[in-house]
């Protein structure tokens, strides 16, 4: 654990900053802007709707639909530092990955992305890009038959057919539609790069979180890093080696990384601040 944080805070030399609370961050405080305009909930016409029971999200540590949960809470402040370093500038592309496998990082991009649903000025949409394991689907409850862009690219089928909205307003999900063989030449084909463009100027008020495999496993999310804004790495506690850390940081571009969340750390719950005295 404290070897995790060690190498964590040598990336501190490439633009990274590390709280406390476990996040981490080169994002200033000082760089939010006042925003009145509120996004108002759309209505979904050609959006297919599955609501998804609360007991699913809640038994795979969705816990972002629960405003007691008191991790809920960081996924907020994650969810506020990465708008005040993208919003005044139009960044709306965020890519989550992790540095190896099995460290959550589709937990956290799901938590992310509801969160992110729940502020009232823009809406969200989540992508599945992890061809080699996709997992979103999985977490809300979905069959592995569930479409997505598998269908999207071999079968041509038009994106409002595969778009899946999760019973939470404002929040769309694009599944990965199953395991792709070549998935890095899928990754690294026009037809990929136009989608990302097209949905990043598809709605100007919507973030897109999209979901993509550990840096050090595969070529996959260095290929797909050229495509969006920004890149928030994920590491898990006494898992992500200080060796996994390092590699990784080496070959993400420093202006890209808007920070790291450290998952699974193992905290006493302090007292919540509405029951303090």
């Amino acid at each position: 654990m404290s070897r995790i944080k060690k190498a964590l805070e040598k990336a501190k030399a490439h633009g990274v900053q590390i709280g406390s609370d476990g996040i981490s961050s080169n994002i200033d405080v000082n760089d939010a802007v006042a925003d009145e305009h509120r996004i108002v909930s759309p209505r979904y016409k050609k959006t297919k709707i599955v609501k998804v029971p609360i007991n699913t999200f809640i038994e795979n540590k969705i816990v972002s639909v629960d405003e007691d949960h008191p991790v809920a809470d960081q996924f907020k402040l994650l969810r506020t530092r990465i708008l005040q370093a993208t919003r005044q500038s139009g960044l709306n592309t965020i890519q989550v990955s992790g540095f190896d496998a099995r460290e959550g990082k589709s937990v956290v991009a799901l938590n992310l992305a509801i969160s992110m649903a729940k502020d009232m000025r823009q809406t969200t949409l989540l992508v599945d890009v992890d061809f080699r394991r996709p997992s979103i689907h999985k977490l809300l409850g979905l069959p592995d038959n569930t479409f997505g862009l598998k269908q999207y690219f071999e079968q041509k089928l038009a994106l409002e057919d595969i778009f899946i909205n999760p019973g939470i307003d404002k929040l769309t999900i694009l599944p990965a539609g199953g395991k792709i063989p070549n998935a890095t030449e899928v990754i690294g084909a026009q037809e990929m790069e136009a989608l990302v463009k097209e949905l990043k100027g598809r709605y100007p008020d919507r973030y897109i979180i999209f979901d993509s495999p550990g840096l050090n496993t595969c070529p996959d999310p260095l290929v797909f890093l050229e495509y969006v804004d920004g890149l928030i790495l994920v590491a898990r506690a006494d898992v992500t080696t200080v060796e996994s850390i390092e590699n990784a940081i080496k070959l993400v571009p420093h202006d890209k990384l808007l920070g790291t969340v450290l998952n699974d750390l193992r905290w006493q719950q302090p007292l919540a601040y509405h029951e303090r005295y």
